[in-house]
């Protein structure tokens, strides 16, 4: 199998090798000018010496172009198409065009319609033996010609073959009927064979990994034999049918025959009845009625009477030889004795056979007895020139007849050609009166081509039209399911590069409607792609940041932006289409920040067919440099608290030692009033008692600071009283809320105790207080209450206020740094944030109280 494998890519090879061995046997053949070199058959058709060079100059053409020389075997090939196609010319022409004896003199011309000449079906053949030949670039083109005109060469070629077997006449139809020799028909099969092998590898080699590839060519082969075969049975149908014709003519020309022999037998018995009846008196008599005859009758030469004796005793006409008979014993001639002596016993008018007759020419005699009841009175003849007869009564244009009498040609016309004869002669015999003669008909070729049906041709031409059609048809869906696999792959590695980056993809059509997204989108947005797909970005991007973004480049632009197209359009004309950021919304709310980069895809016209839009989400990023910028702040803060609080201690210190005397005093005055009696005064014990409260509120005060200076430095958490902390703290409000007419209002329980850095709850009450100020500055009503109870498991501190409250839409930002709706300078959007982030730290929590009718914040923090 091995050995198969590796020979069979060069087969073709070997069959070109064979047909080239075959035809150089041949070309010998007419040099050495031997029949037997030339013809497999003496009734075969010989192949002549071009065939044989064209087929010579094919087999080299494709030995050669299977060694990359296939230049020179397209030259073969149109040395071949252009000789083939001089010598079909020649038959439409009429005349020769020297190319039959081009090479040689031919000196053989049994069988071929000229000397030296192809058939029609042979030059027809090797034109498109050439044309596949020529073709041999693995281009599809050239491979469907390539296997069109082999194969149609192949069936050519095995109907030629196969004529030959079974005998019948392959070469119908071509318009001429010259036959291919059946070794001729081979090599047509050899070599389009090998055609279609060399083909067979060359697509295998650009095809390795498509085993379908040629699925289309095998399609293809099949579909034009299985055409040439159907014409093929046509063409036999039509041949039947012109057989047919040739059958109905044949029995016309019997029926002539027999109408003309009928007379001539009729008149002649008609005068042997009158001669038994004793009409003829005399020979004048009887001559009158044989003129009549004669002259009716074109052939009939002469008519006589012999009596009982088969003596001649009357002659018409005497002339011409006619003495030469008169008197003559008819029934000791050998010619007639024998036809004489059946009448005689039969009573029945017969036919000699066809002799010369001794009054001249060649003919028969037609022989009549006569009785008088059963007394035999003698015998009538007549005596008939066949020539003449038969060219009076035989009328057979259009064809070629013999008629033939124990072998021997009786008439002949037209030229009987033996090879084609060897399909188209019918055979009958004519038996009457004793005649026994053989018809041989053969219609002429152009009464053939004239009775030609052109529908074999029509459905040749058709059927070879649908198969290459189908062909391609199947050819064209491998392509483009090849094609469509290959995009396919290419559609699957670009899915998966998209979806394998963080970045957001999404593509939309011309009107921003959204065709795919990719994994990344889905899993950033929460959204599946059957919710996305359809919709448009605007369903997932902020949408005051949309319409922020709209009315800018409704400014820029001067123009209203009523659809998504339009703003989209403006952004490429503002230049904000690069680089821009966004907040998108995914479907549980969560807010993703995200640069935005949006391209245009643009078709083979050049129109926008779509938009290519990349969102890089940098949220975390954000987040980064959110955190570091309030580190920063609070390292700034942190060094200003640090430097307030040393600050406050140097001021607390300073405070302290007057206050301390100023107590002091108060405590020397208050006895030297009572020694003098003074202490019930109310208007002096008024005045001390002011003295003391304010030193009480100093004292305060200067605790608050020192609490404040102790957040220069970490320290441990420590138990302490929670209502001591609020005291302490609202100490630093009461004098700014009671100038501003703001209602401070505090409902403590006592003994809340917690363990915690005091300064830095201190610093979350004192927030939420001032901001609780602020807000309440537009309200008619101002009125801020701080409440602190004890709750399961922790304690619960809550800052409300009288002010308008948060605005929903803001709820979600306000814990975010830097995020502020106060004027410049009067915040910076990090105490709720830092607040939040102190209350985390001793884990507890803080957050707004969305249920409260105003603004409430709350603090938990656990015991």
């Amino acid at each position: 199998m091995s050995f198969i494998r590796k020979i069979l890519p060069r087969f073709h090879n070997i069959l070109a090798l064979l047909v080239l061995l075959v035809v150089s046997t041949v070309m010998a053949g007419w040099i050495v000018k031997e029949p037997a070199l030339i013809q497999v058959r003496p009734t075969f058709a010989p192949m002549v010496f071009n065939t044989a060079f064209l087929f010579a100059m094919i087999s080299m053409g494709i030995i050669l172009s299977d060694f990359a020389l296939f230049k020179i075997g397209r030259f073969f090939s149109i040395v071949v198409i252009a000789m083939a196609s001089l010598i079909v010319l020649q038959y439409p022409l009429g005349f020769s065009l020297g190319v039959d004896q081009l090479f040689i003199k031919a000196f053989y011309d049994v069988g071929v319609t000229h000397s030296g000449r192809m058939a029609i079906s042979t030059a027809i053949s090797m034109i498109l033996l050439g044309v596949a030949l020529f073709f041999n670039k693995r281009t599809i083109l050239c491979q469907y010609v390539r296997t069109t005109c082999a194969t149609l060469v192949f069936g050519f070629g095995s109907i030629g073959f196969l004529g030959y077997v079974f005998h019948f006449n392959a070469e119908y139809g071509w318009g001429s009927f010259s036959r291919m020799a059946i070794h001729t028909s081979s090599c047509f099969m050899i070599l389009s064979f090998a055609l279609l092998l060399q083909l067979r590898v060359g697509v295998r080699e650009d095809n390795r990994t498509e085993p379908r590839a040629l699925v289309p060519f095998y399609m293809l082969v099949i579909g034009i034999l299985t055409t040439v075969l159907i014409w093929h049975l046509l063409v036999l149908k039509d041949f039947d049918r012109n057989r047919s014709v040739t059958e109905i003519r044949a029995d016309a020309l019997k029926n002539n025959l027999d109408n003309s022999f009928y007379s001539l037998k009729t008149s002649l018995e008609n005068m042997a009845r009158r001669f038994a009846l004793g009409r003829y008196k005399n020979y004048e008599m009887w001559a009158l009625d044989s003129e009549s005859f004669v002259d009716d009758f074109g052939g009939l030469k002469r008519i006589t009477w012999a009596d009982k004796n088969f003596i001649t005793r009357w002659v018409y006409p005497l002339g011409n030889d006619g003495q030469k008979i008169l008197n003559l014993n008819i029934y000791t001639e050998p010619e007639v004795s024998e036809v004489v002596q059946r009448v005689v016993d039969t009573r029945q008018t017969a036919l000699s056979n066809t002799f010369e007759l001794k009054s001249g020419g060649r003919g028969f005699v037609l022989f009549t007895p006569v009785f008088n009841g059963s007394r035999f009175v003698g015998i009538l003849s007549m005596a008939v020139i066949a020539k003449t007869f038969f060219e009076r009564v035989i009328k057979v244009d259009g064809y070629s007849l013999r008629i033939l009498e124990n072998g021997e040609n009786l008439v002949t016309t037209g030229k009987n050609d033996e090879v084609f004869g060897r399909d188209w002669t019918y055979r009958t015999r004519y038996q009457s009166l004793n005649a026994n003669w053989e018809i041989v008909l053969t219609p002429n070729p152009e009464l053939i081509r004239q009775n030609a049906s052109t529908i074999p041709l029509f459905v040749l031409i058709f059927g070879v039209t649908i198969s290459i059609l189908l062909s391609l048809a199947v050819s064209f869906y491998q392509i483009a399911d090849k094609a469509e696999k290959k995009i396919r792959e290419a559609l699957e590695w670009q899915r998966a590069s998209r979806d394998s980056v963080s970045l957001l993809v999404l593509s939309t059509d011309a009107n921003l409607i959204i065709r795919d997204v990719n994994a990344s989108t889905r899993r950033v947005l929460e959204y599946s792609t059957e919710e996305l797909v359809g919709s448009t970005p605007f369903m997932f991007i902020d949408k005051d940041e949309i319409m922020e973004s709209r009315g800018r480049l409704e400014q820029q632009t001067g123009r209203r932006l009523d659809t998504y197209r339009a703003y989209a359009e403006a952004q490429f004309e503002t230049g904000y289409n690069r680089a821009f950021e966004r907040t998108l919304i995914s479907k549980s709310g969560k807010r993703i920040h995200a640069v935005a980069s949006i391209s245009q895809v643009r078709n083979e016209n050049g129109k926008i067919d779509g938009y290519m839009a990349i969102f890089e989400d940098v949220t975390q990023i954000r987040e980064r440099e959110n955190l570091l910028k309030e580190q920063e702040k609070m390292i700034v803060t942190s060094s200003r608290l640090a430097s307030l609080g040393e600050m406050a201690a140097g001021i607390a210190h300073e405070i302290n030692n007057p206050l301390a005397i100023i107590s002091g005093y108060v405590g020397v005055l208050r006895k030297q009033l009572a020694q003098r009696g003074l202490e019930k005064d109310p208007e002096i014990s008024k005045r001390v008692d002011a003295i003391d409260s304010t030193v009480d509120r100093i004292a305060k005060i200067v605790r608050g600071l020192r609490s404040y200076s102790r957040e220069s430095h970490s320290g441990d958490e420590e138990t302490v009283s929670l209502d001591t902390i609020i005291e302490d703290t609202l100490a630093f409000c009461h004098e700014k809320f009671k100038n501003a007419g703001v209602e401070l209002e505090s409902h403590i329980e006592s003994n809340l105790m917690i363990k915690c850095r005091p300064y830095q709850i201190s610093q979350v009450l004192l927030n939420l207080l001032n901001n609780a100020y602020d807000a309440t500055e537009t309200s008619a009503i101002r009125m801020v209450k701080i409440e602190a109870k004890r709750l399961e498991g922790g304690i619960e501190v809550s800052v409300a206020d009288s002010g308008p409250g948060i605005p929903k839409n803001l709820r979600e930002k306000i814990m975010q740094p830097f995020f502020t709706t106060k004027e410049v300078g009067h915040g910076i959007g990090l105490g709720l944030s830092i607040s939040q982030g102190i209350i985390q730290g001793h884990g507890g929590k803080f957050y707004l109280d969305e249920s409260a009718p105003n603004t409430r914040f709350v603090v938990w923090l656990p015991t």
